[in-house]
């Protein structure tokens, strides 16, 4: 039988260790009232569990730092707030690298590594004289991602650098976390809605050029060459299908794998694809609604394609789920044996 976020938490802790009765109490406690307050305060119901979550074990944090590979697969989706990646990193599907790469006066540090079949999360930590807790902005970098062949598989890059390797992802979102002076923490998403993440055992990431922002200095792009070797963790994958019929909406694909859903679906209409894509959700038994981290669309002979990518995992509990789509009837989804 599979169990809850909240019992895989208090689970993990105790295999690590035996918590003093003083500091279990503690933890308890401060749990249960960060998830009350999360029910209160939190508009969309799928960030719940992954605020409290994080919050628990942030509060929790001097009893996790005696192990401290338990400790860093936890940190690893703090700051992302994901509830598919947080679910991953419970069940072992984040990678704890700690490379250190040093050029130009800035050292980056990959921390941590998740990728599933439509994902690909990164957390570094960069060192330089110009991070300031008072006026950083935002922390992106330019890349090249390349396969155990060297083959090119990925980029983000400016458009007048060459490239010769096919777009496997099609969207990138970054996050600062922990900022302090010549310090800050960084977390990349990027994510796949057109084909699937091709294995990254093997592969290299070279980071080109780093921008980093802030208000009194404006924008400072620092290039260099920062490289670090990735690996790969089993794919798991559950296919779904329709056990409905919705008129106007046609099911194409729904997969789900470690933290992430992808569904490509077509609806009987047209100029309405980036509405939808952002008004979509997957809801789950408890009649909790995830919206999708990445989205795509496109038109042909009077109808559109829309693909997402939802934070959900294959280990999630609530394995009954359904599509609601703006103006349509919610379609059923059931695994396919």
């Amino acid at each position: 039988m599979k169990q809850n976020i909240d019992d895989l938490v208090r689970e993990d802790m105790n295999k690590e260790q035996q918590l003093p009765s003083a500091i279990r109490s503690a933890f308890d406690q401060s749990y249960a009232q960060i998830r009350q307050q999360s029910k209160k305060k939190t508009k969309k119901s799928w960030l719940k569990p992954v605020s409290a979550v994080a919050a628990a074990i942030a509060l929790s944090a001097t009893v996790l730092l005696t192990n401290d590979t338990a400790f860093a697969k936890l940190q690893a989706f703090l700051g992302l707030s994901d509830s598919g990646i947080e679910i991953a990193a419970i069940n072992g599907d984040v990678q704890n690298l700690a490379q250190v790469q040093q050029n130009e006066n800035i050292t980056m540090t990959l921390e941590n590594l998740f990728v599933d079949a439509y994902r690909l999360g990164l957390q570094f930590t960069m060192d330089s004289k110009d991070i300031s807790a008072d006026d950083l902005n935002r922390i992106e970098f330019a890349y090249r991602l390349f396969d155990a062949q060297g083959n090119e598989i990925s980029a983000l890059i400016s458009d007048t650098k060459p490239y010769t390797g096919k777009q496997v992802f099609s969207g990138m979102d970054f996050k600062l976390t922990d900022v302090s002076d010549s310090r800050a923490s960084v977390e990349m998403i990027a994510t796949a809605n057109q084909r699937e993440v091709p294995s990254l055992e093997g592969a290299r990431l070279v980071v080109e050029t780093i921008h980093i922002s802030s208000d009194k200095r404006g924008m400072k792009s620092i290039n260099g060459h920062w490289e670090f070797d990735l690996t790969s963790p089993t794919i798991v994958k559950q296919q779904y299908i329709a056990n409905n019929t919705v008129p106007g909406l046609t099911l194409n694909e729904a997969i789900v794998t470690n933290g992430s859903m992808h569904i490509t679906f077509t609806i009987n209409e047209i100029n309405v694809g980036e509405t939808i894509a952002h008004d979509t959700a997957l809801i789950n038994e408890k009649g909790e609604a995830f919206y999708a981290s990445g989205n795509s669309f496109k038109e042909f002979e009077q109808k559109t394609e829309i693909s997402l990518v939802f934070p959900y995992s294959v280990r999630n509990e609530q394995q009954a789920l359904s599509l609601k789509v703006k103006d349509y009837e919610e379609l059923n989804l059931i695994n396919k044996e």
